[in-house]
């Protein structure tokens, strides 16, 4: 059953979601997110077609952006983001269930999107595949299905999860007077400057005063599914973020795996993160400009 105190858990299983397409399936959508980084040469969205769960519809991480933008995957206006989930039969009131075929590389960063513009009943479904299978379900590869166009009504932007670099900029003026924890999830050679960026012309390093915490370190192996709350309260305190109630921005490269970070900071009950959307492919191109925006080496 999917009951009450299920709908209070960001994390669904297979016998969960199961559970809620038996009880609500009108009121519900399952979303596909897989997105790849440029270097893999995969398209999540060609695998989509191929095989998906039953009834899921394709969120492109991609398409529903800001095309104004020169940068990957900025948010869309809140007109455009209503616009885009209508179009896949999502309103207002609607169950949104979010995996990807990694497990938990892009999902986190669609499911921010429903948050930041205020969607209320948003779930991810960790390591969805491989549950869905071993649970003894099968995968559709007919066509997907096309839905009814709904109307999205009352998408704002909350500016309360979304971090820009003037937020970045009030905390590097004087770092001395400022309690905000800046998150790097990208790799540490990359934190480090060690190893060069995967996008090409943009400085390698760090934001001055930010801290490496690789989201790899946040899920367990084959980015399946994220650790426990135990170990993730463990990984967050050694790093010093014990107050949960002090303010947080999580940055990466294009603000994909910075979601991970997200979540994984809301799992463990953190209330006041927020994420950099352009994360390091804005703020590398900027301290390009300006050497004194970049840091490198721990």
């Amino acid at each position: 059953m999917f009951s009450a105190s299920t709908r209070m858990t960001t994390l669904l299983n297979a016998r969960n979601v199961v559970n809620l397409l038996k009880e609500q399936a009108q009121k519900s959508v399952l979303l596909d997110a897989t997105w790849y980084l440029p270097t893999e040469s995969k398209d999540g969205k060609q695998e989509f077609l191929q095989n998906r769960l039953p009834g899921a519809q394709f969120f492109g991480v991609d398409e529903a952006k800001d095309h104004r933008s020169s940068l990957p995957h900025m948010l869309p206006p809140a007109d455009e983001f209503a616009a885009y989930v209508g179009n896949l039969g999502i309103d207002r009131n609607t169950n949104v269930v979010i995996y990807d075929r990694k497990g938990f590389f892009s999902s986190p960063r669609v499911y921010w999107t429903f948050k930041v513009f205020g969607h209320k009943n948003v779930f991810l479904f960790p390591n969805a595949l491989t549950d869905w299978k071993t649970s003894g379900y099968g995968l559709e590869t007919e066509s997907p299905s096309t839905p009814a166009k709904v109307n999205y009504e009352g998408a704002n932007m909350n500016n309360n999860l979304v971090a820009s670099f003037e937020d970045i900029a009030q905390v590097l003026k004087d770092p001395s007077k400022s309690n905000t924890r800046i998150i790097d999830a990208r790799p540490h050679t990359r934190f480090t400057g060690s190893a060069p960026e995967i996008r090409p012309g943009i400085a390698s390093g760090h934001i001055p005063t930010s801290i490496n915490i690789p989201f790899t370190d946040l899920v367990k192996p084959g980015i399946t599914e994220p650790k426990p709350v135990e170990e993730l309260e463990d990984i967050f305190a050694k790093h010093g973020l014990k107050d949960k109630s002090a303010p947080i921005i999580t940055s990466c490269g294009s603000g994909v795996t910075a979601s991970v970070l997200f979540v994984a900071l809301e799992l463990c009950g953190f209330t006041n993160v927020r994420v950099y959307d352009e994360s390091w492919t804005g703020y590398g191109q900027r301290a390009t400009q300006d050497s004194s925006l970049l840091a490198t080496g721990p």
